[in-house]
């Protein structure tokens, strides 16, 4: 898959596909809702009301309010939601943000496996 727009917001990094973005949000950053607007917004612009997905891709050790889910499941065009884990504790914390998201919501060990599998679930959205 080809990016087709990359953006750097400063806390972390957008490339934007087809149907969905991969986000990757730097090392140290307290992700909440100023940081969660932060992405939204970007994402909003980018593929203006067409249905995506987003796939975390946790390279980096960071914190995230998983309470940020609740507004996340209020966005229409937002489909699925995927995390891409490298450790054991970020796969336990991803278990546990799954639990605030209520659209399909998958966790991949490979960037590759999870772009299949968003690109996918929403291409079944059209």
């Amino acid at each position: 898959m080809k990016v087709l727009r990359k953006i750097d917001l400063g806390i972390g990094v957008l490339e934007f596909f087809e149907n969905h973005v991969l986000g990757y949000v730097n090392p140290g950053v307290n992700f909440d809702q100023k940081e969660r607007q932060l992405f939204l917004e970007a994402c909003l612009v980018h593929f203006d009301d067409k249905p995506f997905g987003y796939v975390s891709v946790r390279k980096h050790s960071y914190s995230i309010n998983p309470l940020i889910y609740s507004e996340l499941n209020t966005v229409p065009s937002l489909k699925a939601f995927a995390i891409v884990s490298f450790t054991n504790i970020c796969t336990g914390n991803a278990e546990i943000e799954e639990r605030f998201y209520k659209k399909p919501f998958a966790i991949f060990k490979s960037t590759d496996e999870a772009q299949e599998w968003i690109s996918t679930t929403v291409a079944s959205f059209k």
